[in-house]
């Protein structure tokens, strides 16, 4: 009731400043001054929300980080992309949209995207790794792409992924990018079957991620704190130990990569994560940022050198 009364007169008290910031930096295109838009409307609302009930402003906004995962902009493929996405296998594993590149005997490995993505962004690294004999998965997680279905945390997404492994199938190597390594790290233990796990530009934990989300957004910091205790309610953990206690309970092999110019997920979570194990140091990619990571001339060379020396090492 208090809500429906305040309302009004808050968005009185808003809606010209936000007129008036809307006319001076709006960009010309139709689609990005819509976007535009949509996006400072949403922030005025949280804003609002956030003046009387910060717990019912972290409701929605926790509502809304979940649901950016279904409504990630289609990217322009490039003729390669084309390709990519016209030439793999294809189908659907427990409600999951996986795309298949490279021979079917060749070591498995699945491609785990992040936040706020599909798995469109993971083809060409799955093209490379296919074409140096690997048999690549590449999942559209829970709520994206050609996947459907609700999403509340990032614990469920994991605990979906885990669904698409046979216990006596286990993936050579678990590769996740941003949010997607901290997933793949969460369906470890979970029981997720790999024998290997590479992490690239990951952060280090739930907490981390979901700090450096607000911090990049500008939410208001009631607005924020209640958001962490209702995520940590919600995935039933201290969002700080998901993703660092899954670290040290697993002992398979680790390669930590990441963008020595990351700054979505700042390089210091890689030496986060390498803080949970022992032996493990992270590596650093120049000049390369959060995304274009994925294209590193490097990184196929650093991958392939981690599995078959880790190979080398389990036949000794």
């Amino acid at each position: 009731m208090l809500y429906e009364l305040a309302l009004p007169g808050l968005l009185a008290q808003g809606g010209y400043r936000w007129l008036r910031a809307v006319r001076r930096s709006a960009p010309q295109e139709p689609a990005l001054r819509l976007r535009t838009a949509r996006s400072r409307l949403r922030r005025l609302e949280i804003d609002l929300l956030d003046r009387l009930s910060p717990t019912l402003a972290a409701r929605l906004l926790l509502r809304r980080f979940h649901q950016n995962q279904s409504e990630t902009p289609t990217p322009i493929p490039t003729n390669r992309d084309q390709q990519l996405i016209t030439a793999s296998d294809a189908f659907h594993c427990s409600g999951i949209y996986v795309r298949q590149f490279g021979p079917t005997n060749g070591p498995r490995v699945l491609l785990v995207h992040g936040w706020n993505a599909d798995g469109r962004m993971m083809l060409p690294l799955a093209q490379d790794l296919a074409d140096r004999g690997f048999r690549v998965d590449v999942p559209d997680l829970p709520g994206t792409g050609k996947s459907r279905g609700p999403v509340r945390s990032f614990v469920a997404v994991a605990r979906r992924l885990k669904t698409m492994c046979p216990q006596d199938q286990p993936y050579e190597v678990l590769v996740g990018h941003s949010a997607g390594g901290l997933m793949a790290m969460i369906a470890l233990g979970l029981g997720f079957k790999a024998r290997r796990l590479v992490t690239l530009s990951a952060p280090s934990s739930l907490d981390r991620l979901m700090e450096l989300y607000l911090r990049f957004t500008g939410q208001p910091a009631k607005t924020g704190a209640a958001l962490m205790r209702r995520y940590a309610k919600t995935c039933g953990r201290e969002l700080a130990e998901i993703g660092p206690a899954e670290c040290r309970k697993t002992t398979l092999p680790m390669l930590v990569i990441h963008a020595q110019h990351d700054w979505q997920v700042p390089p210091a979570e890689a030496q986060r994560i390498c803080a949970a194990r022992d032996g493990i140091t992270p590596i650093y990619l120049r000049n390369c940022n959060h995304r274009s990571v994925l294209h590193h001339p490097e990184l196929l060379g650093l991958m392939e050198r981690f599995f078959h020396e880790t190979s080398n090492a389990g036949s000794r």
